[in-house]
């Protein structure tokens, strides 16, 4: 898959832009606050989701502008199709896609044809921080192989907001109750069950490379644990039971005590068993991107073909010699890579093997 065609109207600090890369390997170099990472970002908004910065429909619009859009064109061997997204013509905070000119109701239907992933300077501080972060990392790799998952857990977590608020304002409303346990059983299982399916056929399948040490993947999760030994429907029945049972006390604490958002993600280094919050940033960042890059790979084997890749600043925190196996890695993934940093020197390796490209207030030229 290539990027052929990227338009930008009033994204971010770009007011109107045409980009036409010709090769799948794209460096973007430039000065920080040149628009590097906003052309990242308007790649990531193509897939479903709200792109690798999370940011409110408001901010993506231009200062001074009303309404935003992307644009893209891009080709799977002879195949050539056209995704756009942006503000809604008549409700500009909502946010519309269109596929091949088409209006799309699903963002699953575009999640079939286009799926993307990312590496930020933010994501270094992924092991440091609260599990939320975690999982939106792990179900990003999930939609890109399942995108039905990305609606399963926007269900649950409807579901579990609604059981929130049912306990604080109407307990009694015991049927209420229990039809919205059943919704949240329903959809936990069903995503749980994904994300253990990922985790299992990665762990299977390590990235390999003479420059990065091996990972492993773990997922803690109560549901996902009992999905290796039972079936899942009575997995659903065990969540439901014990959301009944839990009520007063998950109303005393505001809070939903079982679901699919109480996982956790983590990353642990195969050879000596070390953990990734015990961990230096170089090693973190190691096993992030070679996660990134073996669930490429795992993409490629299940679906014919590969995730966009977006990695701002991966080389920061990286020795000399992961440097140059993370550049001699990406040329074999075939897909779109959009890779940024502030110094094209350091780029060099794979100099004959990408396109490269200046990023300044908001232009982009070949460099």
């Amino acid at each position: 898959m290539k990027l052929t065609r990227l338009a930008l109207t009033d994204f971010r600090n770009y007011t109107h832009t045409v980009w036409t890369p010709e090769a799948s390997i794209l460096v973007l170099t430039g000065e920080n606050g040149s628009g590097k990472t906003n052309l990242l970002e308007s790649v990531s908004l193509l897939a479903p989701g709200r792109g690798l910065r999370g940011a409110a429909l408001p901010a993506l619009c231009r200062q001074g502008a009303e309404r935003w859009g992307v644009a893209a064109t891009l080709q799977s061997g002879l195949d050539e199709f056209r995704i756009g997204t942006g503000s809604d013509l008549s409700e500009k905070q909502r946010r519309t896609f269109r596929l091949d000119g088409e209006n799309i109701r699903s963002q699953a239907l575009i999640g079939q044809r286009f799926s993307c992933v990312w590496l930020t300077p933010q994501m270094d501080r992924l092991f440091q921080e609260g599990s939320s972060g975690r999982r939106r990392f792990l179900d990003r790799l999930v939609m890109a192989l399942s995108p039905d998952h990305g609606r399963q857990i926007a269900a649950h977590d409807r579901s579990v907001v609604s059981r929130n608020r049912v306990l604080s304002e109407r307990p009694n409303e015991v049927e209420w109750l229990t039809s919205i346990e059943d919704s949240i059983a329903r959809h936990a299982v069903a995503a749980s069950a994904a994300r253990l399916a990922l985790i299992e056929s990665m762990n299977a399948y390590p990235f390999e490379n003479d420059g990065f040490s091996t990972s492993t993947l773990h997922l803690d999760c109560a549901i996902s644990s009992r999905l290796t030994t039972q079936p899942a429907l009575e997995v659903e029945d065990w969540i439901r039971n014990s959301l009944r049972q839990a009520r007063t006390e998950d109303r005393q604490r505001s809070t939903t005590s079982v679901g699919a958002h109480r996982a956790d993600f983590t990353l642990s280094d195969t050879a000596t068993g070390r953990p990734a919050e015990l961990s230096s940033s170089g090693q973190q960042k190691v096993m992030l991107t070679g996660t990134i890059l073996s669930h490429a790979r795992l993409m490629t084997q299940e679906r014919g073909y590969a995730p966009a890749i977006l990695l701002d600043e991966p080389l920061l925190h990286l020795d000399e010699m992961r440097r140059q196996a993370l550049l001699d890695s990406l040329e074999g993934l075939r897909a779109p890579v959009l890779i940024t940093g502030t110094d094209a020197e350091a780029f060099a390796p794979i100099a004959g093997r990408a396109q490269f490209f200046s990023v300044r207030n908001g232009t982009i030229s070949p460099s």
